[in-house]
Formats: C-alpha cells, sequence, structure tokens
C-alpha cells in the first residue's frame, strides 16, 4: 500500500470511534486468515493493525483514567483492577 494509506491510519486516531476501530481490526483479520491476499497487502494490513491496537490501548487507558478522576471526586476510589 502506499505511504497515504498508512497515514490515513493513523489519523484514524481521532477521525473514528473506538467501536470503528474494533470493527476495521476485525475486518483486517477475516481477511489476513482469508490468506487470498498478496504478501505486500498482508505487511500493510498487519501493519495497519498494530497502528489500530496502539490507539485503541490508548484509547482505553484514557478512559479509565477518566473513571478513576469521576471515582475520586465521588469520594470513592477504585483499589480494585478494572481487568477482573
Amino acid at each position: 500500500m502506499p505511504k497515504s494509506k498508512k497515514s490515513g491510519i493513523t489519523k484514524m486516531k481521532k477521525t473514528i470511534s473506538f467501536e470503528e476501530k474494533l470493527d476495521k481490526l476485525k475486518e483486517i483479520v477475516k481477511e489476513l486468515e482469508n490468506g487470498e491476499i498478496p504478501l505486500r497487502e498482508s505487511t500493510d494490513k498487519y501493519q495497519d493493525s498494530l497502528s489500530l491496537i496502539k490507539q485503541c490501548y490508548e484509547e482505553l487507558e484514557n478512559t479509565e483514567l477518566k473513571i478513576e478522576k469521576v471515582m475520586k471526586k465521588e469520594g470513592k476510589i477504585i483499589t480494585e483492577s478494572l481487568d477482573e
């Protein structure tokens, strides 16, 4: 894929929702599992998926911090992991 496509994924960080990013990741996984796309395109899609995963992870971390701030303002301090 041309470099502009890669920068398009980078720009998705601010232009699409978290849920849309997850949907795009699912689409990429299906395409890669299908195995019918050329190696070069597979590599580009894999790189795009890594960028999307990073963006989703950062968004989840930021959301967790916001929740903790709200809970602290309400006088409730979170001591348990949200992973459970």
